[in-house]
């Protein structure tokens, strides 16, 4: 439904989805340590060189139990004077930073700059931008045509109902890994089959991550997501073998 402009809308209509991007930061990660190029039970250190962060456990940070800071949200920051190119790029403004709350450590908090180190993580492990990775390793393999960074096809509008300004276009490459990618209906139907990507060891390790959820004999992986431009919801449900029964999805502008 459009009530902005007079463009038509489909199932591939591109929308901002936010922290959905997480959704695919965890897959990459249990995708190399199922290649074993990483141990998500590792501390980060092992992989990453920066004194501030080198005792957490990747999982931890996978599942805001790390004591890592929130120092950005959508609706504080709201845009950037710069398009960053990559998740390392953007870490590299908080090195200087008491990035750590001891008092939560061990406690769901959720942090946004978690998972922009997450994608550091995935850079300095294979030598590429984050959303090359994502785009060779999922989005490709799934057929996922519509879904990545750069503009969306559509025009999006901010929470005055006025288009972007490349301001608030920069916000989704600030977030990064935590929130940069774009997407649409089609493509997060695809999405649900991300399963296919992973060993049998892997799914098993992801019934220990915040999105997985069990019910009725029923499976739910579920995340929401909001940025400047776009809100979202994407809930997956699954019998308990994995076979899909069911997927809600909301995109929005505005």
């Amino acid at each position: 439904m459009n009530n902005f402009d007079n463009e038509k809308l489909d199932e591939k209509s591109e929308f901002p989805i936010g922290s959905i991007t997480k959704l695919f930061t965890m897959v990459s990660l249990l995708i190399l340590h199922q290649n074993k190029l990483v141990n998500i039970h590792d501390n980060i250190g092992k992989y990453i060189v920066n004194n501030h962060i080198k005792n957490l456990k990747i999982i931890d940070i996978i599942n805001h139990k790390s004591g890592l800071k929130n120092f950005w949200n959508s609706a504080s920051y709201g845009g950037s004077k710069i398009k960053y190119e990559s998740a390392t790029e953007v870490f590299n403004r908080w090195n200087d930073n008491k990035l750590i709350d001891n008092k939560s450590k061990g406690k769901h908090t959720y942090s946004n700059i978690g998972y922009q180190i997450l994608g550091v993580l995935i850079e300095t492990i294979t030598g590429e931008k984050y959303s090359d990775f994502v785009k060779k390793n999922i989005l490709i393999p799934l057929k996922m045509h519509n879904t990545g960074i750069g503009d969306a096809n559509i025009t999006l509008y901010n929470h005055q109902n006025k288009q972007l300004t490349k301001f608030e276009k920069n916000e989704r490459s600030f977030a990064s890994s935590a929130g940069e990618l774009k997407s649409c209906v089609k493509d997060l139907i695809k999405f649900s089959k991300f399963i296919k990507l992973l060993t049998k060891k892997s799914l098993q390790m992801l019934k220990n991550i915040y999105v997985y959820k069990e019910g009725n004999d029923e499976i739910y992986v579920s995340h929401s997501g909001g940025i400047t431009g776009g809100s979202s919801i994407l809930r997956i449900t699954y019998d308990n073998k994995f076979k899909l029964k069911n997927i809600f999805i909301s995109l929005k502008t505005g």
